[in-house]
């Protein structure tokens, strides 16, 4: 049986986090013994304690911001300092509302589109942005994106012109998402910088390496 540790060292923040793939209980319960307080976590699941934002909404008028329009995204959170949903630290946008809603979700309560919060995209990147010092890029989970096709170009277009560097998880393959032939898919494939797609499949969580949930779903530098 094959066995995979990944350590992510922050010295800034004195912390490490341990990627763990097969391997046995009584090692990784061993492996914390050594390290010291363990907080177990998963990619779109941020510690209990992460500080997040579960609703974001803007009280500034249009006139205040320019970019302040109509353009919204039904939201869940956004937390930050991630380093377990995509390469470096992220701030991370989970939106709410799901029509795959795989079997053994990390986050089930994000498959209501109602769990969420209707917000706009501007309050949202604007959130990012005043983090951007602390960040190596941005993604975008959820629920599912690509549910929200036009909000999500709109998110990803704003973000870009920032020079973030841009993940989104999808539980549609990237094969489904050209097929559907949206402009809107199409925009965000050709201006984010890493898909990481498919649906998460519960009998192949062993083994499925960075970033991953399943070893069906594929790491696609776009």
């Amino acid at each position: 049986m094959s066995k995979e540790l990944v350590f992510v060292l922050e010295p800034d923040v004195g912390r490490v986090t341990v990627e763990i793939s097969q391997t046995p209980t009584s090692s990784v319960d061993d492996l914390a013994g050594d390290l010291g307080g363990r907080v177990n976590l998963n990619c779109a699941k941020p510690a209990e304690n992460k500080r997040y934002l579960p609703v974001l909404q803007t009280r500034s008028t249009k006139s205040d911001h320019p970019e302040a329009d109509d353009f919204s995204i039904w939201l869940y959170r956004i937390y930050h300092d991630s380093v377990v949903d995509g390469p470096g630290r992220r701030s991370v946008i989970q939106v709410s509302g799901c029509s795959i809603r795989c079997i053994g979700c990390h986050v089930p309560q994000t498959h209501q589109r109602a769990n969420g919060t209707l917000t706009s995209v501007h309050s949202i990147v604007d959130e990012i942005v005043a983090q951007r010092h602390i960040l190596d890029g941005v993604t975008i989970l959820g629920g599912e994106p690509f549910d929200q096709p036009g909000p999500v170009a709109e998110l990803v277009s704003r973000l870009n012109r920032h020079g973030l560097h841009i993940t989104i998880y999808s539980g549609y393959t990237v094969e489904e998402l050209i097929g559907r032939k949206d402009p809107n898919i199409d925009f965000v494939l050709t201006h984010i910088d890493l898909l990481i797609d498919g649906p998460f499949q519960l009998q192949l969580g062993q083994g499925a390496g960075e970033y991953r949930g399943s070893r069906n779903q594929k790491l696609i530098g776009l």
